[in-house]
C-alpha cells in the first residue's frame, strides 16, 4: 500500500495523503463513500468509488498510476480529488478515468473551509509531473473554487447540455408541453418503429437478468454505428472497456450507479442507452442504437421513454454532457459551461500546453471533425502514423 503523508497545517489537525495504489483506495473506501454521502454533489458521479475503483482495477498499470489526493482532519476524511499520473516522458498530471470521465470534480466534505482545500494545488509540487491538465471542470463546482483566480484555457472551453426535470410534475406534463410538431414526430417515429415489432421499454440494474447481454449488444451496436460514420470513438475502442462497465454496480432502490435504459422493437434491441444515477442526477453516458432500424429514429424513441421514466422516480436532471450539438441542444433547456485549467511545471510542460493543448489540438478537432464521412475514413487511415491518435 503506498500513501504519501503530507503535513499541511501543522496544529490544526488537517492532513494531506496521497494514495498511489489499488489497496491504498480500498484501505479508505468506507471513508471515501461516507465523505460522497455528506457532500451530496451531483457532478461527481466520475470521483466516486465505485467509479474510480474499478476504472484502475481495469485500466491501471506503469503508464497510468493513481495520484489521489486526499485531505483528513480529525482522523476524518474531508476531501478527495482523483487524479492519475500518466504519459511517458513526458508525465501528465489528469483527472482520473481520463479519457471515460466527463467531469473533473472533487469531494468535498461541507464542513470544511475552502482555504483548507486550496492547500491541495499548493501541494502539488511533488507529484513529479511536468504538467497538471484539468479538464472537464463545471462551472461553479468545489474544483471551480479550488482554482481560484487561475485562468481557464479559453480555447478548451466546453459546454454540458441538460434538460431540468424539475420542470415537469410527471411524465404526462412533459409530454403535455412537447409542441404539436415535436408530438406528430414522436408519435410518427413510434409507429415507423412498430412495424418491426411490438415496442416494448424497460430498466436493467446491474444483477439484473439479461444485464450483461444487453451491455454486450448494445457495445456491438455502438461500434458499428462508429463504423458506418466514420467517428473515432478511442474511449470504447478497447475489449477492456466492456470489462469496465460490466464491473460497475448499481441500485435500483437507491436509485444510484449504473443503469441501461432497453427499447425493443418485438425481440430485436432497437436502442439503449447506458447511463449513471448520482445524487439524484442522471448521466446519459453512452447511447446505441441498431444500425438497420436507423430511419426510425429508435434512439430518439428511447431517449423520450427514458426521460419519461427518470420523472416518474422524481430524478432532478437529465445530463447529455459536453461537446454540444444540434440534437443535444433540442433536448435540453440549460447548459453547464466546463472549463480546462493547466499548471505547468516546468518548460517542457509549458511547450505542450502552449503549442498542442491551446494550438495544434483544438485545431486538428475542428479540422477531424468538419471532414465528410467518406475523408475521416482515410484519416483514420492514418493512425498508424500517429497523426490523428490524440485529437478526439
Amino acid at each position: 500500500m503506498t500513501i504519501q503523508r503530507i503535513d499541511v497545517t501543522g496544529g490544526s489537525g488537517v492532513e494531506h495523503r496521497v494514495l498511489r495504489d489499488l489497496a491504498a483506495m480500498e484501505d479508505v473506501a468506507d471513508a471515501w463513500r461516507a465523505l460522497d454521502a455528506r457532500a451530496a454533489d451531483p457532478l461527481t458521479y466520475f470521483q466516486s468509488f465505485d467509479w474510480c475503483h474499478r476504472w484502475i482495477a481495469t485500466y491501471g498499470g506503469p503508464h497510468c498510476r493513481p495520484e489521489i489526493h486526499t485531505l483528513w482532519q480529525g482522523g476524518r476524511l474531508v476531501a478527495v480529488w482523483p487524479l492519475m499520473l500518466s504519459g511517458g516522458r513526458l508525465k501528465r498530471l489528469e483527472p482520473l478515468s481520463t479519457p471515460h470521465c466527463q467531469y473533473a470534480n472533487m469531494l468535498v466534505d461541507p464542513a470544511l473551509g475552502q482555504p483548507l482545500a486550496r492547500r491541495l494545488i499548493a501541494d502539488l509540487a511533488g507529484a513529479g509531473f511536468d504538467l497538471a491538465l484539468i479538464e472537464g471542470v463545471p462551472e461553479g463546482s468545489a474544483l471551480a473554487a479550488l482554482f481560484g483566480n487561475t485562468a481557464p484555457l479559453a480555447a478548451r472551453r466546453n459546454t454540458a447540455s441538460m434538460l431540468d426535470l424539475t420542470a415537469f410534475a410527471s411524465p404526462d406534463s412533459y409530454l403535455q408541453r412537447l409542441s404539436k410538431t415535436q408530438r406528430r414526430n414522436r408519435n410518427r417515429r413510434r409507429n415507423a418503429l412498430a412495424r418491426h415489432g411490438e415496442l416494448s421499454f424497460e430498466v436493467l440494474f446491474p444483477g439484473d437478468k439479461g444485464f450483461e447481454e444487453a451491455i454486450a449488444l448494445f457495445l456491438r451496436h455502438k461500434r458499428h454505428w462508429l463504423r458506418e460514420t466514420a467517428r473515432r470513438g478511442h474511449a470504447i475502442a478497447s475489449a477492456d472497456f466492456d470489462r469496465f462497465l460490466g464491473a460497475l454496480p448499481g441500485d435500483r432502490d437507491a436509485l444510484s450507479g449504473a443503469c441501461f435504459f432497453l427499447l425493443k422493437a418485438g425481440d430485436r434491441m432497437a436502442a439503449g442507452e447506458l447511463g449513471f444515477l448520482h445524487h439524484g442526477h442522471y448521466y446519459a453516458y453512452l447511447g446505441a442504437f441498431d444500425w438497420e432500424l436507423r430511419d426510425a429514429s429508435p434512439g430518439k424513441t428511447q431517449m423520450d421513454m427514458t426521460v419519461c421514466w427518470l420523472i416518474g422516480e422524481g430524478v432532478k436532471t437529465y445530463d447529455l454532457l459536453g461537446h454540444p450539438t444540434d440534437y443535444k441542444e433540442s433536448w435540453s433547456n440549460r447548459t453547464t459551461v466546463l472549463e480546462t485549467y493547466a499548471l505547468p511545471a516546468n518548460l517542457a510542460g509549458k511547450a505542450y500546453i502552449d503549442l498542442w493543448t491551446v494550438r495544434l489540438r483544438p485545431g486538428l478537432q475542428k479540422l477531424y471533425r468538419s471532414l465528410p464521412h467518406q475523408l475521416r475514413r482515410l484519416a483514420q487511415f492514418g493512425q498508424s502514423f500517429g497523426l490523428f491518435l490524440m485529437i478526439a
